[in-house]
């Protein structure tokens, strides 16, 4: 393939952008610093070629400072910037599947790596060995297949909820000492340089292990997004609704377990109890202080139990929407909590698209719990706008924090992240000290009303 193939789409930059710009870097630094068009990244459907984006990654590593660059971003790099690739591997069977959709359903990594997978008896190693292997491309090929590697090791651990781990990984070009030390404390295991191809060596026994979430009907919807280059293409209202698609199917997924704990796990626990109070009109040591103090747990299982599985299935958001959901959230969260929770609504109450109101529920429900279990508040302020946009604000006297936090891949990030996807904006004002709060807006285009 030649160096003067289009073959890299501007979206690709964003992947690096993401991460630059919690360096205090902005995208017209950097592209003025390579000599490439300022404009770049808002142009759709642009492409470049390998070799600008050489010249692109270059002028990141300069003004970063960072020699590492791809392997930093492809460690911090958040699912839902990069695509579906974690959805891929959660919903296969097990993790050489999701491997093998993903080496077929992800067109970029095709121009720009030959993406492979190869078993033995004993060991699954994903090869990444890229397309243009010439002097020109070379710094560019170097961080791709460092950010394409941590990337890949992340997703997979984060897809399949496991601490699955490579036994070994290996890079092509020849690494110092200090260098290898580097890339095992970034990548968790132990690094080859200098070999013959770059690779993940994994231990065949995980890689075959059953995925609790395999759900073939909803990688149906994943390997068409996946083909139409959802992961990488700028987002439309179509793309929005694929997304919310697969938040939908994760809360089927939810409400299922949800329904095992309330009527499986809290049914039995009911019958414990039954055998046990049973037991106790029997015997004499029914009076014991030992029995009393099991019967006490037994009942305070029962209670978490039930409480994990209405939080997994919020069946007043499905049946009277977001004001309504978050209002009886707020009123059952506040006498459990150490802050005291207040909740407010102006406007209309209106009801939109079940996918947004689920994601903009579990926002919320996020920031609350941030609210009360790490900044330590002692009152919470809910407000929930319903006039032309849909503004959430959520205020806290907690001890507050700096904005420098909100580091790549850290919880504020991928929630940052999160309300993004949706089209919205979040704000944070916050210090160390002074209590949070936390803006999130979501304009009027972007919203999916029911009929």
């Amino acid at each position: 393939m030649s160096l003067n193939n289009f073959v890299v789409s501007a979206e690709g930059l964003k992947v690096v952008l993401i991460y630059t710009d919690k360096l205090g870097l902005t995208a017209e630094q950097i592209l003025r610093e390579a000599g490439l068009r300022t404009d770049i990244p808002e142009l759709p459907r642009h492409f470049i070629t390998m070799g600008e984006f050489s010249q692109f990654f270059q002028a990141a590593c300069k003004l970063t400072g960072d020699p590492y660059l791809g392997l930093h971003i492809g460690n911090h790099s958040n699912l839902d910037a990069l695509g579906i690739v974690g959805q891929l591997y959660r919903y296969s069977r097990n993790t050489i599947e999701g491997t093998q959709r993903i080496t077929k359903y992800l067109p970029l990594l095709h121009t720009i790596f030959n993406y492979e997978l190869e078993e033995t008896a004993d060991q699954v190693s994903i090869f990444l060995t890229p397309c243009n292997p010439t002097e020109e491309a070379t710094f560019a090929n170097r961080h791709l297949v460092e950010l394409a590697i941590a990337f890949t090791r992340h997703g997979i651990q984060h897809g399949t909820q496991s601490k699955i781990n490579p036994l070994e990984v290996h890079f092509s070009w020849p690494l110092t000492a200090e260098e290898e030390t580097h890339y095992a404390g970034i990548l968790e295991t132990r690094v080859k340089g200098g070999q013959v191809r770059n690779q993940l060596v994994y231990d065949r026994e995980p890689c075959t292990k059953p995925h609790v979430f395999y759900d073939p009907t909803l990688l149906k919807a994943l390997e068409a997004s996946a083909n139409a280059g959802l992961q990488f293409s700028p987002w439309s209202s179509n793309d929005l609704q694929k997304a919310l698609l697969i938040m939908n199917a994760e809360e089927k997924e939810r409400s299922r377990i949800a329904r095992n704990l309330h009527d499986g796990v809290c049914g039995t626990l009911a019958a414990v109890k039954m055998h046990l109070s049973a037991v106790q009109a029997q015997y004499p040591f029914r009076e014991s202080a030992d029995f009393q103090q099991a019967l006490q747990l037994l009942d305070e299982v029962s209670n978490e139990v039930r409480k994990t599985a209405h939080s997994l299935m919020p069946e007043v958001l499905q049946n009277y929407g977001l004001d309504e959901a978050l209002n009886r959230y707020c009123q059952n969260l506040s006498p459990c909590s150490t802050a005291r929770i207040n909740y407010y609504r102006s406007g209309d109450p209106v009801r939109f698209e079940r996918g947004f109101e689920l994601a903009t529920y579990r926002i919320a429900q996020e920031l609350l719990h941030n609210a009360i279990r790490h900044a330590k508040a002692t009152e919470v302020l809910v407000q929930l706008c319903l006039d032309d946009d849909i503004v959430l604000t959520i205020e806290d006297d907690g001890i507050g924090f700096q904005k420098e936090q909100l580091s790549p891949g850290s919880g504020l990030d991928n929630l940052q992240q999160h309300v993004t996807s949706l089209g919205g904006v979040i704000n944070w004002d916050s210090n160390t000290g002074e209590g949070t709060s936390v803006t999130i807006t979501f304009p009027a285009a972007h919203l999916h009303y029911k009929i």
